[in-house]
């Protein structure tokens, strides 16, 4: 009956979504563990030079993430500092001071979120003038845990 009993606990705990099974074979002991959730990884590089002069201030990049990204993103975001290069349209390198932002959302919301960030590049490009918003998404799910 206790055999019974563990090999069921085994099946449920196993099979479970939510929950994984580990085993330490050394003590013959089971550890019931979180499984991380399934995300998706997206990086939006946003570029600071501003073609007919001058760059994105600090005051304006930060009015932008609050205005823009956040109430998109309200559960969290990261944004880093970068240098950054590129070839426009003209064929010329341009070399700019950069921001980076990393998005992570569940894999079952990718749709919702895709237009989400699409507004967020389609804006960015509009109030700053630029020429794009370079995208890169971790299409294989990233697995996180907190």
């Amino acid at each position: 009956m206790k055999q019974l009993l563990i090999t069921s606990l085994i099946v449920i705990l196993t099979t479970c979504p939510m929950y994984g099974l580990t085993s330490d074979p050394t003590h013959g002991t089971f550890e019931v563990r979180e499984v991380a959730e399934k995300f998706i990884r997206t990086e939006l590089y946003f570029g600071r030079n501003i073609p007919t002069g001058g760059t994105v201030s600090e005051s304006d990049w930060q009015k932008f993430v609050d205005e823009v990204v956040t109430p998109r993103f309200p559960d969290g975001l990261t944004v880093l500092d970068a240098d950054g290069q590129w070839r426009g349209k003209d064929g010329s390198i341009a070399r700019e001071e950069s921001k980076v932002i990393v998005l992570l959302y569940p894999r079952k919301d990718r749709k919702a979120m895709n237009a989400k960030i699409e507004e967020i590049r389609a804006e960015y490009k509009k109030r700053f003038a630029q020429e794009a918003v370079m995208r890169i998404d971790v299409t294989k799910s990233v697995e996180v845990t907190f």
